[in-house]
């Protein structure tokens, strides 16, 4: 598929066939294995671009009801909802989501940051 912006995304719908394959983003094409892979190296990409940082967390997933998607810990608000927790330096990503919630997490996580101009693309294919 062509590179995706964010603009794209916004417009698109995912599903169990389609699967993230590249993150594109100053002038470095990363390969993604699957959606949880593609969460890891976003939240990396918003590290090294200076977006995130500990006093911004934690950052609420899409749906805002006591989840979060980005942790300083590896816990939600309340700690008995589940959670796949993953780390990128000192953060905590929950990546237990389907394909189209990875895409809204994002898409809320620039929104709640106030990325308004992400500097990256995505790639998919279909199986």
């Amino acid at each position: 598929m062509n590179k995706c912006t964010v603009t794209d995304l916004r417009k698109m719908t995912f599903d169990k066939h389609i699967k993230p394959y590249k993150f594109h983003s100053c002038g470095i094409d990363t390969t993604i294995d699957d959606w949880s892979h593609l969460c890891l190296v976003f939240v990396h990409w918003l590290i090294q671009s200076g977006f995130i940082t500990v006093v911004k967390l934690p950052v609420p997933n899409h749906a805002r009801r006591g989840k979060y998607f980005i942790n300083i810990k590896p816990r939600h608000r309340i700690q008995e909802r589940d959670g796949y927790w993953q780390s990128v330096g000192p953060y905590h990503i929950d990546t237990k989501y389907n394909a189209n919630a990875h895409i809204k997490n994002i898409l809320s996580t620039l929104r709640y940051l106030g990325v308004s101009s992400p500097q990256f693309q995505l790639s998919f294919h279909a199986d």
